[in-house]
């Protein structure tokens, strides 16, 4: 008798890898739509209860921390029990984040939702076990798989005017149980039905070749016919050993790409959760600020979509190409403070998107080209740690920022050495001395 967990998913006329990146889409799309939404409810939050900038970010600072410690636990739990148990959980916790904030009437009651139910939350069904899944289902295609799935981590900005909407219409409080309500009905059922966590589980190989005798996927070509590329070892030594997180620190590129996550959090934290407030203080309406910050998903999606690139010109090459569009969107902001014009912002949306789009795919999948193995999805729990700190960390000290000096110019100003900082951390740890994509005469033929 066939197994059904396995006869259906096989049977189907294209690679079920691509329903794993459809699912991890929409679910991560509904997550970070919640989790970013922050910078929409943060202004009303200063409102109602008139605390300071600086004292308010702390809500995000608090979620951003728990986001990373809470890295190293969604890694293991993804490594062990899988997807299928570890998204529906994740829900819950969003879910019940979401209804604490709806209640919330002291700023501790914000550090509960944010830090102990949404922050563990959206990372338990977020970038980190989401790759760590995507990164088994393919190789040869793994930063094109990993950019359209992780589409959903960036578009969330997509989402800002409708919930600027909601807000108007229903109030911050209503639209935070709105919210809770939808991730409950979205998220548990899609993934407890179509996530797996692994090919093996429906009786195929990476990018769904059929199974065979012969070397881990991960250290050979699974080129399909007619394909112009091929994985080249280039580290034989590295790329055999089956990585854990124990092997893995004693490493000089796992505290590289450490490092190089700090730097990127702490920058993206001190704009995306200000953006809102840095458009309102120059004149421009609320409106206008979620149009920006929508039309920055925008633009988010061709920088998701162009993750295809890194497998063909190498990861460190489009991570510069990142860390420019990043550095770029600073300056537009800085122009829009110092001139008060509007044009600035849509720069801003172009290049942060841009740059955003492309940073998940190519970290993710250079992540996957040094330390794929078993225990990839724990590695890289412990490596976004430094990202959740970060980006809590610098969403507190662009507040502070303004409440010292009543301008958010000095913060921008700072995240431009932090952004080339990280694409100068992420060249020297270096995946394409481990594994890259080569062009071959006769894609056919065989292995490394």
């Amino acid at each position: 008798m066939k197994n059904p967990e396995r006869s259906f998913p096989a049977n189907l006329p294209f690679y079920y890898g691509w329903i794993i990146v459809a699912t991890a889409l929409v679910t991560m799309l509904v997550a970070y739509g919640i989790w970013w939404s922050f910078s929409m409810f943060y202004v009303q939050i200063l409102k109602e209860f008139g605390w300071s900038r600086g004292e308010t970010a702390t809500i995000f600072t608090v979620g951003s921390i728990v986001y990373g410690f809470g890295s190293l636990i969604a890694g293991a739990m993804v490594d062990r029990f899988g997807p299928r148990k570890l998204f529906p959980l994740a829900c819950v916790l969003i879910t019940a984040g979401c209804l604490i904030c709806w209640n919330a009437k002291t700023l501790w009651h914000f550090y509960v939702a944010y830090g102990v139910f949404m922050g563990l939350g959206v990372i338990c069904a977020g970038f980190v076990p989401m790759a760590a899944v995507l990164s088994n289902w393919f190789v040869r295609k793994r930063g094109a798989a990993l950019g359209v799935a992780l589409i959903g981590n960036i578009q969330p900005p997509l989402l800002a005017v409708p919930i600027q909407q909601l807000i108007a219409a229903f109030g911050w409080r209503n639209s935070y149980a709105i919210l809770g309500a939808i991730a409950f009905g979205v998220i548990a059922p899609l993934t407890a039905l179509l996530m797996r966590s692994a090919p093996k589980d429906i009786g195929v190989e990476p990018d769904g070749l059929p199974v065979q005798e012969g070397p881990r996927p991960a250290l050979r070509n699974t080129g399909q016919r007619r394909s112009r590329f091929r994985i080249q070892i280039v580290n034989q030594k590295w790329a055999q050993t089956d990585w854990t997180l124990g092997k893995a620190v004693k490493t000089r590129p796992f505290w590289l790409l450490c490092a190089m996550m700090g730097a990127m959090g702490i920058g993206a934290g001190m704009i995306m959760h200000h953006l809102v407030a840095m458009a309102l203080d120059v004149g421009h309406s609320a409106a206008l600020a979620a149009f920006v910050f929508s039309l920055a998903g925008v633009c988010a999606i061709l920088g998701r979509l162009g993750g295809f690139f890194s497998d063909r010109w190498g990861r460190e090459a489009v991570f510069v190409i990142m860390g420019f569009f990043f550095i770029l969107s600073s300056l537009a902001l800085l122009a829009m403070i110092h001139s008060g014009a509007a044009w600035p912002l849509y720069l801003y949306a172009l290049a942060y998107g841009l740059g955003a789009g492309l940073s998940s795919p190519t970290f993710g999948a250079g992540a996957a080209d040094l330390f794929v193995g078993r225990g990839f999805g724990a590695i890289l729990g412990f490596i976004n740690i430094s990202y959740g700190i970060g980006q809590g960390a610098g969403a507190w000290a662009s507040g502070a920022i303004f409440d010292k000096t009543g301008s958010y110019a000095l913060a921008l100003m700072a995240t431009v050495p932090l952004f080339a900082a990280m694409c100068f951390l992420f060249w020297l740890a270096g995946p394409g001395k481990i594994r890259k994509m080569v062009r071959i005469s006769s894609p056919h033929r065989g292995e490394d």
